[in-house]
């Protein structure tokens, strides 16, 4: 099967490139796309890639302008960037203009599907009209809703309002494709407008194992003495970051609480790392120096509120990270999180700061033996069931079933 891959699917130094000194950099958003590409080259599918560039818009993003390329990737493939104009509307239409031109300057028949990495409205009406001319179907990796994408970042009223026109106009070319990957089931049940559109659930991707090989059965590093409880990803309110310092401070804990990332609650954290010498804020970090600390940590944290209408229609990509790790996992108990996930998890079942606390304090007291083991097995399920080379051909079946 020969597909183009529309989205973001970037080099990594061009990325890192034009993502330094973003106030939101896409990190978790890149390395799932990358292992999603992966998955459907190790899948049996022949896969060239048109691309732009996921920053925020300036000034967030301290760009204008972002160039293109294209250069033959191995075997051939082509991976073509198109250039991007980074500035309020003209990002978009830029995207969709240079897209929809590579589209059309590919050969005659050169691809058999289109496979749109995220539900984009530049990129999907993009993919709408070259399926309309060419009959090529087209389908759709959603690992987010739009509608819940962008949390903890500040919008006025009128940006607001379109961003639910923009749902809705999603929402009609999501149905239009001949197929969607999702990350919960949730996202297809709740919502009728995709009831009769084949769906393919696959809630995350990870690592594959050469790429995390080495990173557990370690013991823990001096970390000058501490034990360390790590908790990398979005520093937003919404992902129940608060919670998770407070309880931290309220457990009596003997280890460090070390937190990194960007969001709308950095003035706290850098204020909370004055105050406690416990509590280290250590900013955005590129991945391998993450990486790096989730290796030799204590126990890793996700603490989002399972009260917010977002978790029930996503799967962290962090919890999969999490899990090839090797390290204990100490998590909240989410709707978009399926229940094979929990044997491996160290849950915590009331989501407040007494019920962090009460958790931390348990983990803190417990024997690290019988945590680390829980954790070997979780590195060994995942590595077994949930890489690129696991799902790929999963993937690539329901494409070839479904476009008949």
């Amino acid at each position: 099967m020969k597909i183009i891959l529309v989205g973001f699917c970037v080099s990594a130094r061009y990325f890192d490139k034009y993502a330094a000194g973003d106030a939101a950099p896409q990190v978790a958003a890149f390395k799932l796309e990358r292992r999603f590409l992966h998955a459907l080259r190790l899948g049996g599918a022949e896969v060239n890639t048109i691309s732009t560039v996921a920053v925020s818009t300036y000034p967030r993003n301290p760009y204008i302008y972002l160039p293109g390329y294209s250069k033959p990737a191995s075997g051939g493939i082509k991976e073509i960037v198109r250039p991007l104009v980074n500035l309020p509307f003209l990002k978009l239409t830029s995207r969709f203009i240079g897209v929809l031109g590579a589209l059309f300057a590919q050969a005659p028949r050169e691809a058999q599907v289109l496979c749109v990495y995220s539900a984009h409205s530049p990129n999907l009406l993009a993919a709408y009209i070259y399926s309309a001319f060419t009959s090529s179907p087209y389908y759709v990796y959603v690992p987010d809703l739009p509608v819940y994408m962008g949390l903890g970042v500040r919008r006025s009223f009128f940006i607001n309002i379109l961003k639910r026109i923009d749902a809705k106009f999603i929402d009609f070319l999501l149905a239009k494709a001949a197929g969607l990957i999702i990350s919960s089931k949730h996202m297809v049940d709740d919502n009728p407008v995709f009831r009769y559109t084949p769906s393919l659930v696959v809630e995350g991707i990870s690592e594959q194992e050469l790429e995390v090989a080495g990173s557990c059965f370690e013991p823990l590093l001096d970390f000058s003495g501490k034990k360390v409880i790590f908790y990398a990803g979005g520093v937003n309110r919404s992902y129940g970051v608060v919670e998770l310092v407070e309880g931290f401070k309220r457990s009596g804990s003997s280890c460090e609480l070390w937190l990194c990332g960007r969001g709308d609650l950095e003035e706290y954290l850098m204020s909370e790392a004055r105050i406690n010498q416990s509590i280290k804020y250590l900013g955005f970090l590129p991945p391998a120096q993450v990486h790096a600390i989730q290796r030799h940590a204590a126990i890793l944290a996700l603490t989002r509120d399972p009260a917010e209408k977002y978790t029930r229609y996503s799967f962290p990509s962090k919890l999969l990270e999490y899990l090839s790790s090797g390290v204990p996992v100490m998590s909240t108990r989410l709707d978009g999180v399926p229940l094979e996930y929990y044997s491996y998890l160290n849950v915590i079942e009331d989501f407040s700061i007494d019920g962090i606390a009460e958790k931390i304090a348990y983990l803190d007291r417990c024997d690290c033996n019988e945590l680390f083991e829980r954790a070997r097995a979780a590195r060994e399920w995942v590595l077994r069931e949930k890489t690129s080379a696991a799902v790929g051909k999963k993937i690539v079946n329901f494409m070839e079933v479904s476009c008949g």
